[in-house]
């Protein structure tokens, strides 16, 4: 049996959104059990809480967005991914606008927060989802299925017809050390002649080459962390959209997929998973 796990000490951070270009001052702090992650508007004067659970994802284009009527809190897929990958099953996340700060694009802020502030146990017993029998989704050559198994591992096939990133593949079972040393430095990526489109819609307002990976028409624009540093960032993404449903013991297997696959599929699995310490 292992226990739940709650930060020792609060952490704070001040940085840009990736989406809305704004500064936000987040702060995480320590939880009870079972009570898994709460995002809090602290910004509002009801100051809202939005439950990091599957049933509050209202938007899937470009990142993960949770909502609760007509309050939101965007890009919370790295931040998740970071709590999770970490161990941590509890926490309240304080922040004062509506996207969780990028960091550096990555995961890697979020985990030396993390390590700074020291990880405690709990009373309770961490409850892992788990499945008897495959589930899958698909759209338009996308593809996912998740697979029973004894441990976290998620495989990930990246297909591009770019001349420089081709196709790139991945394999890791999610532990700490693997998410902390292989998955947390891997950045988000954009390619370049996607950037304009997407800031006339009203993202990436605050998208640098600080903060992501950008891919031209020759090549990378800026320096790699990982020769396959895109698909560690998938794999990246799906710890963070899948810890909408807590600690789990499954193999995840993707192809060309993104956050939205990712929500289908959650919502496959917490359909027939069942659960165990």
């Amino acid at each position: 049996m292992q226990s739940q796990r709650t930060l020792a000490k609060s952490i704070s951070y001040e940085g840009l959104g990736l989406h809305t270009g704004r500064t936000i001052r987040m702060s995480i702090h320590p939880a009870s059990p079972d009570s898994g992650v709460v995002f809090r508007r602290v910004d509002l004067p009801e100051r809202l809480e939005i439950p990091a659970r599957l049933e509050n994802v209202v938007d899937t284009r470009l990142n993960t967005t949770l909502g609760i009527g007509t309050v939101k809190v965007m890009t919370v897929e790295h931040l998740l991914a970071s709590l999770s990958g970490m161990g941590v099953d509890n926490a309240i996340v304080e922040l004062d606008g509506g996207e969780v700060p990028v960091g550096d694009g990555s995961a890697e802020l979020f985990c030396r927060l993390i390590q700074e502030a020291g990880v405690v146990d709990q009373p309770q017993a961490r409850v892992y989802r788990g499945l008897s029998s495959p589930v899958s989704v698909s759209d338009k050559g996308r593809y996912m299925v998740a697979l029973p198994a004894d441990e976290f591992r998620i495989s990930f096939t990246f297909v591009t017809d770019h001349p420089v990133i081709g196709t790139q593949y991945a394999d890791y079972a999610i532990t700490e050390e693997v998410f902390r040393e292989q998955l947390a430095a891997a950045r988000t990526f954009a390619f370049a002649h996607q950037v304009e489109e997407m800031r006339r819609q009203g993202r990436a307002l605050g998208g640098s080459l600080d903060l992501a990976v950008v891919v031209g028409d020759e090549g990378y624009v800026n320096e790699l962390r990982f020769p396959d540093e895109i698909v560690r960032h998938k794999i990246l993404d799906i710890v963070g959209d899948l810890a909408l449903l807590g600690p789990m013991k499954m193999h995840i297997i993707a192809i060309k997929s993104g956050h939205q696959l990712d929500a289908w599929l959650a919502q496959r699995i917490s359909e027939v998973a069942v659960g165990w310490n």
